[in-house]
């Protein structure tokens, strides 16, 4: 990835704090022809909140925010780790036109980095000395508390832009109870192998076939780099799992044959030692009418794929929320378990929906 911001906006509060400014300046220097702008609030930047959909691309490459940090709570989830970790980035590099954080933001969705990198880390580190040691063994770890590190982000395209992923990974490393998990789409090899984890640091490679992702996936690493990458990850000392999702229903079977075609070539690329450590989750698509409209205005060719009005069904807890018709999901997702048991035996499912 190659990135040429033309505009950093800073919010304005940074400047107080040595340690917040040293990080920001640290960041602002990689972009040398950037403009600086001046904000109160990194959520309130009109320009960016009303700009419009049809420019998502441009909107996204060229404008990053730096801000800092305010709710350092770690919210309970005990799905893809026990607890999702108090952000330290916001929006991201690549444009994923199912994002769930795109929802809520309009015609823009560009980067905010939390520069208070090192607030957040204490705030973990914190939270798991109070808890104490794990004494019973869940779906998210056998050992320790697990804390989703990138919930609205790609750490691992925060990489090309700041620090803060290095940083945690590196904290982590050091915490008696901790585990940081992140999901991700992004290859970056020489980055996190030049780190010691001491297995303290979970990477989910996020997967769907490339027939599908080359429609929806818009900015992200190739499926082949990503399955390739988990052996030299895994080498490098990080534990690495899957994320099957979101899975998408199109053309009939067609869909079933693909992602039985990727679980092939899973299994020929891994390692024994890979395959060993192995896990994953499941999931199937989530879309809402307003994001289908935002789509439409910037790459409509993936709506073909998303959009399916006679399958989708608002969701119950979240009615603006389209989910696929419970009870075809159901029956579909039980028939997923059973290819991807065939395909991948060795890969124990931690959760799925």
């Amino acid at each position: 990835m190659k990135f040429d911001f033309k505009r950093i906006f800073v919010q304005r509060s940074i400047y107080g704090d040595f340690l917040w400014r040293a990080n920001a300046e640290n960041i602002i220097s990689r972009f040398p022809d950037a403009e600086i702008i001046e904000v109160e609030s990194h959520w309130k930047i009109p320009e960016l909140n009303n700009a419009d959909a049809g420019d998502w691309m441009r909107n996204k490459r060229e404008n990053l925010v730096l801000g800092t940090k305010s709710g350092l709570t770690h919210q309970k989830n005990g799905r893809s780790a026990d607890y999702i970790a108090a952000s330290n980035s916001n929006g991201c590099l690549s444009s994923c036109q199912y994002c769930y954080v795109a929802r809520r933001k309009g015609g823009s969705n560009p980067l905010t980095v939390f520069v208070n990198i090192e607030e957040i880390a204490y705030s973990i580190r914190k939270h798991q000395a109070k808890l104490g040691a794990k004494l019973e063994p869940n779906q998210c770890d056998a050992k320790y508390w697990t804390y989703d590190i990138g919930c609205n982000a790609d750490l691992s395209a925060d990489s090309f832009v700041c620090d803060n992923p290095a940083f945690l990974v590196r904290e982590f490393a050091t915490m008696e109870y901790a585990k940081g998990t992140f999901a991700t789409k992004t290859v970056r090899d020489n980055y996190w192998t030049s780190i010691d984890p001491k297995g303290k640091t979970r990477i989910r490679y996020s997967l769907m076939p490339q027939q599908i992702a080359r429609y929806v996936d818009i900015g992200t690493s190739p499926i082949s780099d990503r399955i390739k990458s988990v052996n030299t990850l895994i080498d490098a000392g990080y534990e690495v799992h899957f994320s099957f999702a979101p899975i998408i229903i199109y053309d009939g079977d067609l869909w079933k044959n693909a992602w039985q075609e990727m679980w092939r070539e899973i299994d020929d690329v891994l390692t024994n030692k890979a395959k060993a450590q192995l896990k994953c989750e499941a999931f199937f698509l989530t879309h809402s009418k307003d994001l289908h409209e935002t789509n439409m205005q910037w790459n409509a060719r993936g709506e073909e794929f998303l959009w399916n009005p006679s399958l989708q069904v608002p969701k119950k807890t979240a009615p603006d929320t389209l989910v696929y018709d419970y009870d075809f999901r159901r029956r579909e997702l039980a028939g997923f378990l059973a290819m991807l048991d065939k395909y991948l035996p060795y890969c124990p499912v931690r959760y799925s929906f």
